[in-house]
Order: structure tokens, then C-alpha cells, then sequence
């Protein structure tokens, strides 16, 4: 089981907010605070179609390249647990119509202070603490 974590969405264009479960993917490396996330979640969010200011992009992704919509600064981002919450974070969106799930690049999952323990079993703490946390389940 992949590690995945509840998550608070809140877009920098509309107030909206939306909870969501989240993928830690170390493969998604990034120099910024990237966050990859669905097409309809982006509906949501008033971030699709596309704000002004948003540019088209070629993401590389495992499965080879894809367009994807950049948007600066759209979202507030933090993981929430029963017990605790992260910081919050100001993240880029990128938009793709192919991808299922919100992503967590390797940039945002350092900044939230996560540390993946187990990338098999799902387990993970917040840095600095003792408790190991289960991945969310979707």
C-alpha cells in the first residue's frame, strides 16, 4: 500500500475548500511547491477551466509525456490527521485531464515535514515525532 495522506485543499483563486486523499510520490520531483491534481477536483476548486495567468505545459510522467495546465500559487495546501495538522503551504496546481489523484511532489512532502517510514505498508510520521501513521485509505 502506497503512502497517501488526507489532505485540505483550498484554492487561492475562489476560497473554495476541499478535502481530498493525497499520493506521497518521491517520483514527482520538483524544485517548487508542486501539486498535481485531477481535472474534476480542479472543477471544484474554480481552477478548470484554467484562470488567467495559467500556462500550458509538458509533463513527463511514467507512462510518457502529457499537456498538463500550470497555475502559480493556487492552492493552500496541509495534512490533516485526527490528531495534528501540517503547516500550511502555498502550492503550484498542475492540472491534468489524465491523472486520477492528487499528487504530492518530493518538494511539498519535505516542506510538510513527512517522512515515509515504510513505502510498502503505508506507514509514516510527521518529523520529529514518534507516532507511525497508517496511509488514508482512498
Amino acid at each position: 500500500m502506497p503512502v497517501r495522506v488526507k489532505v485540505e485543499l483550498k484554492s487561492t483563486k475562489s476560497g473554495r475548500l476541499v478535502e481530498s486523499i493525497a499520493l506521497l510520490n518521491t517520483g514527482f520531483t520538483s524544485d517548487e511547491l508542486d501539486v498535481h491534481i485531477p481535472k474534476d477536483l480542479a472543477e471544484k476548486l474554480d481552477l478548470w477551466p484554467p484562470p488567467a495567468g495559467s500556462s500550458l505545459e509538458v509533463l513527463e510522467t511514467a507512462g510518457g509525456e502529457v499537456m498538463g495546465c500550470w497555475i502559480k500559487e493556487a492552492l493552500r495546501l496541509r495534512v490533516v490527521e485526527s490528531d495534528r495538522s501540517s503547516k500550511d503551504l502555498l502550492c503550484n496546481a498542475l492540472v491534468s485531464p489524465l491523472e486520477r489523484e492528487v499528487l504530492l511532489s518530493d518538494a511539498v512532502i519535505e516542506e510538510l515535514e513527512i517522512e515515509i517510514l515504510s513505502p510498502r505498508t503505508g506507514l509514516w510520521r510527521f518529523k520529529g515525532e514518534e507516532k507511525t501513521r497508517r496511509s488514508a485509505i482512498i
